[in-house]
């Protein structure tokens, strides 16, 4: 008889009982039969989520028994706070940011066209206070500067009324002396639609290609902190509307 034969042999025999002192063992993996539980619904937006639960998706109800998980910025849980007679947590319903949503690739350098229609589609317009309470645009001047780009002969987009435009000779410069604003305050679309999207500092960098046109990038400037205050403003958008306080992972 071949080996795998008699080890198949032995696997579908009872366990064997064996006491050592006062502990007692078996020869083989013990397995609790449980029985089977509904998976999560999923959804893609916040509101999609209150809406579940507020239709008794499971019986589930908005109130102390329920547990909301805001476990990042592309994923939030909808299930029960106590666990059943198995050590499980019941989960109703499961919001994910979308993959097919398109964003901005940062640290990747662009051409000059594909980076304005990149910046046009992946950000939301918002604006920035400094400290002398003067207002800027960041999107904007991001968006106007790269339209002015010319790279050695080539004629600069200036439609847009920007005077000074980026020429490519020895380096990338702003004419009259003025240099590229090299950190920018930008709200990509990177998390759910419901909230605000979150402001924080990009580095805008521009460089001559080997074939002598203009290359762009934006490359993330806060450490990835964003994510931190994405969450609280999931919690902030999802309190009073689930009957619980949303926990932060």
């Amino acid at each position: 008889m071949e080996p795998e034969t008699i080890d198949r042999l032995l696997e579908l025999g009872k366990p064997n009982e064996i006491a050592l002192g006062d502990s007692q063992f078996v020869d083989k993996a013990m397995h609790i039969l449980m029985p089977p539980v509904v998976g999560p619904v999923a959804c893609s937006t916040l509101q999609g989520l209150v809406d579940l639960l507020a239709g008794g998706i499971n019986n589930a109800k908005a109130g102390p028994d329920v547990l909301v998980q805001i476990e990042s910025p592309f994923r939030v849980a909808i299930g029960e706070r106590t666990e059943d007679g198995y050590g499980r947590r019941q989960i109703h319903a499961v919001a994910t940011y979308p993959k097919e949503c398109p964003v901005f690739e940062f640290g990747k350098w662009l051409n000059v066209e594909n980076f304005i229609i990149a910046c046009q589609q992946g950000f939301q317009r918002v604006k920035v206070e400094s400290d002398d309470g003067i207002f800027a645009q960041d999107l904007d001047y991001v968006i106007k500067t790269a339209s002015d780009i010319s790279a050695d002969s080539s004629v600069a987009n200036t439609d847009d009324g920007i005077a000074q435009r980026v020429a490519v000779k020895t380096g990338v410069v702003l004419k009259a002396d003025m240099t590229l604003k090299s950190r920018v305050q930008l709200a990509p679309f990177r998390t759910f639609a419901e909230i605000d999207q979150v402001l924080s500092t990009f580095i805008f960098r521009a460089k001559q290609s080997d074939g002598g046109g203009v290359l762009l990038a934006l490359f993330e400037g806060d450490g990835g902190r964003w994510r931190i205050s994405a969450v609280a403003a999931i919690k902030q958008w999802l309190t009073g509307k689930v009957g619980v306080s949303p926990i932060i992972s």
